[in-house]
């Protein structure tokens, strides 16, 4: 299994001083804000937003592999979930990452739920992206814990975009 991105590499980003910033910016290098996963599907190299120089600092990008799914962070965004939890998830795990690459903080229970998600990311096999039941039941409980999160409900708020 390939391990394409994941929390070390957002705490090592923030820890080299990022530059990465949004609405919101702080004017030291962070927002303390957050964005969803609209703002973050549209602001990639690929726009039509104009581009969020957060998604630099995924190793390659929106072309990032996103774990073993044979997506990238951004065809990940893109693919309708159509009920499949693993995309209901992945999309929030995303935007998640990029607050947090953006200089966002998290709550201990949103990274708890941001760290069960990448655990279950890892676990999946190449292009695998079935739950169990028992999986999918988790994954709700963590989608809706994370869009809490990137919508501003709990942690440091929305940012005004």
């Amino acid at each position: 299994m390939t391990r394409a991105f994941g929390r070390s590499f957002a705490a090592v980003a923030l820890l080299l001083g990022s530059t990465a910033a949004s609405a919101g910016e702080s004017g030291m290098g962070y927002c303390m804000c957050t964005l969803t996963q609209g703002y973050w599907s549209t602001h990639s190299e690929y726009g039509p937003a104009p581009y969020d120089d957060a998604w630099s600092l995924l190793p390659d990008g929106a072309d990032t592999a996103f774990f073993d799914s044979g997506l990238t962070w951004y065809e990940q965004f893109w693919t309708p979930p159509a009920g499949n939890a693993y995309f209901i998830l992945s999309a929030q795990y995303a935007a998640a990452e990029l607050n947090l690459l953006n200089g966002s903080m998290a709550p201990g229970r949103v990274q708890m739920a941001l760290a069960n998600a990448e655990a279950l990311f890892e676990a999946q096999g190449d292009g695998d992206t079935t739950l169990t039941a028992m999986e999918t039941r988790q994954a709700t409980r963590w989608a809706a814990i994370i869009d809490d999160y990137n919508n501003g409900v709990t942690g440091p708020g929305h940012c005004d975009e």
